[in-house]
């Protein structure tokens, strides 16, 4: 009987945490360069509403990743991603239901972001130099998505 019964808790475990958000995303940089600004696409490919941010700023999403181009080897190298203390308890995160087969399209301006995540006047002082960067937030709850609800985005390139 308690074999079963581990079993049994085992089974609606896997089931409960493997659960996965089916979403796609997409991103358009194209003007990153001269506005400092891009524009993040998700959708919903599910069967059910995600929730999802009404905005994405620096107190709900990360810098990930961060890598500088190098000219003499033709490689990009990791960066340096200070950790910092960012005080956003007086943010109060909007949420909106994505309905299946939705989309909804952030506009996210990196250059004042970056400021906050990076250093202070970053965009200005790497604006001739080319770069890339992921990003990464939460997407629904981990209660419903499981792993799966939090995105981290492919690499944005900044020339």
């Amino acid at each position: 009987m308690k074999k079963l019964t581990l079993i049994l808790f085992l089974m609606v475990a896997i089931f409960a945490f493997g659960q996965k958000c089916n979403y796609t995303t997409a991103v358009n940089s194209e003007n990153l360069k001269q506005t400092g600004k891009f524009k993040l696409l998700i959708r919903n490919n599910d069967e059910k509403s995600l929730k999802i941010s009404k905005e994405l700023i620096f107190c709900n999403m990360r810098l990930e990743k961060l890598e500088f181009y190098n000219e003499r080897t033709k490689t990009f190298e990791a960066a340096h991603i200070p950790k910092k203390d960012i005080d956003c308890f007086t943010y109060h995160n909007k949420a909106i239901n994505l309905r299946p087969g939705q989309t909804y399209i952030y506009d996210i301006d990196i250059k004042s972001d970056f400021d906050v995540l990076q250093s202070n006047k970053f965009f200005e002082k790497a604006n001739e130099r080319k770069y890339r960067f992921k990003l990464t937030f939460s997407v629904d709850d981990y209660d419903r998505c499981g792993e799966s609800n939090t995105l981290i985005t492919d690499w944005i390139y900044k020339n």
